[in-house]
């Protein structure tokens, strides 16, 4: 595994402790976050999604890690399960695509996920 595949392993780990200033500081300033049909442009962008946008809490569990180095791509499939902001159970399959840039700060994240983004996006 690659520095890049360290960084995106941690991230989970970190979402779920909600520690979002270490979230942030993953990704480079003008970062993109596509996810499940929305777009947030820009880090102050991604930053308002994870901290008021965001309302569900639980665990990644990471099922497959791909990380194709020469291309600064690193690919994770998983499930998340959890509680949304209502105390409703999610169980939710995801693919999550990252690429990094020079300086290993995350350029681009493309999320997807198994059900609709109604269900995920509170």
């Amino acid at each position: 595994m690659s520095i890049r595949s360290d960084l995106v392993m941690e991230y989970y780990h970190r979402i779920d402790a909600l520690d979002i200033d270490w979230v942030m500081a993953l990704f480079c300033d003008d970062a993109c976050y596509r996810r499940a049909g929305a777009v947030y442009d820009g880090k102050a962008a991604i930053e308002r999604f994870f901290r008021e946008e965001r309302k569900i809490n639980g665990s990644h569990d990471i099922a497959t890690i791909v990380d194709d180095g020469d291309q600064r791509l690193v690919v994770i499939c998983g499930r998340f399960t959890g509680e949304g902001e209502a105390g409703d159970r999610r169980a939710v399959e995801f693919a999550d695509f990252w690429t990094f840039d020079d300086a290993a700060k995350v350029r681009l994240r493309r999320g997807y996920l198994a059900v609709g983004h109604e269900l995920v996006a509170r």
